[in-house]
């Protein structure tokens, strides 16, 4: 029995992209994906938001891995010329009592060692963003947006110029321990390898289970309306944040088209989580959410009127937390000799992308 690779990553999403990327330079990688393509869930939909740590509390692994992720990422972007952009961000405080909470961001921010930090009053506010809103907001500057569907053509690239080879239309039904070696067969083969590693995003709890190690997914639907009448807002706005969610936020476009979004509803998990959209109407944007939206985006920008909403997109992100509870980290763990776990990978998972990756390749010295 010979190994085909010395690694087998399952799921190409951009984390499985970036960990394939980053293990490449050093081992003979396999890539293995269910779709036709690399990147169709997840990855490709959500706000594209290159996150700063505030949210995170201090020494977990989302604050570590989003605050040097986001140093990793902006000079990955920078050094391939990928489109992308330093917008900065305001978290803004509407109501009195939310206040309190921009302050225990900041503090959170240090500890986290987030840099470009300073919360700041309605004028200056009114300064940045003459449409927004509040009484006082913390701006963060390492904030920003990118083209994610650039970022993840390049990763590929320079994935297969290492020499490592991609499989699609290889759904995995079966990964058994052969001696040294992990067996994983998909619908088109079987590959031996010495390590695997399971990125496979809202379907990594299906894979997780194949070795019997079992953990708790919730799907988390977000939808997207973009806003048609045009607001003078250079910077991502957000409210202050939720318990399952960041909030309804406001972000810019490349286009100067400002997007809003996503909500956070849990649905039942229905595979694949992107059918034919006539055929379910759960995985739609929902366009009864308009008044929803036009509600909370109110608070922040007064001058909208709900004829400006449209219905845009929406994605889906695999929760650890359940409605209702306080947060949960990313499971990034080495569960047995050779066969390493990624689980619950939410955001600030595209922000963490490469410094996920770096924190892979540690355990497996």
């Amino acid at each position: 029995m010979e190994k085909d690779f010395d690694v087998i990553v399952i799921g190409a999403g951009i984390i499985g992209l970036s960990v394939s990327y980053e293990l490449s330079k050093k081992y003979s990688v396999g890539l293995i994906e269910k779709n036709r393509k690399y990147g169709l869930e997840t990855s490709s939909r959500n706000s594209e938001v290159i996150h700063s740590g505030i949210h995170y509390p201090p020494k977990s692994l989302k604050a570590k891995l989003c605050v040097e992720g986001n140093e990793l990422l902006y000079e990955f972007l920078k050094e391939n010329n990928i489109i992308h952009k330093k917008t900065g961000k305001l978290t803004v405080a509407v109501e009195k009592e939310e206040v309190k909470e921009i302050e225990r961001l900041y503090k959170q921010g240090m500890q986290n060692g987030v840099p470009e930090m300073r919360i700041i009053e309605r004028n200056e506010i009114k300064k940045i963003c003459p449409d927004i809103d509040g009484i006082c907001a913390l701006y963060t500057g390492s904030t920003g947006i990118l083209n994610v569907h650039y970022l993840m053509d390049c990763l590929y690239e320079k994935f297969l110029n290492n020499g490592g080879i991609a499989g699609f239309d290889e759904k995995v039904i079966n990964i058994e321990r052969k001696n040294a070696l992990y067996l994983v067969e998909t619908e088109k083969g079987k590959y031996y390898s010495e390590v695997v590693i399971n990125c496979a995003g809202l379907y990594a709890e299906e894979i997780s289970r194949k070795l019997g190690f079992n953990y708790n997914v919730f799907w988390a639907k977000g939808d997207y309306f973009t806003i048609s009448k045009r607001f003078n807002i250079p910077l991502l706005v957000y409210p202050v944040p939720m318990k399952e969610g960041l909030g309804i936020h406001l972000t810019p476009r490349f286009d100067g088209v400002l997007r809003a979004g996503p909500d956070v509803e849990y649905v039942k998990k229905n595979y694949p989580p992107y059918p034919n959209e006539k055929e379910n109407s759960i995985f739609k944007p929902d366009e009864n959410k308009k008044f929803f939206f036009y509600e909370s985006i109110k608070k922040l920008l007064p001058k909208i009127d709900i004829e400006d909403l449209v219905p845009e997109s929406y994605g889906i992100r695999p929760k650890l937390q359940k409605k209702g509870e306080e947060f949960k980290d990313f499971v990034i763990k080495k569960e047995i000799d050779g066969f390493i776990n990624l689980i619950g990978i939410d955001s600030p998972g595209l922000t963490c992308c490469l410094s996920i990756a770096r924190f892979i390749g540690t355990l497996l010295t």
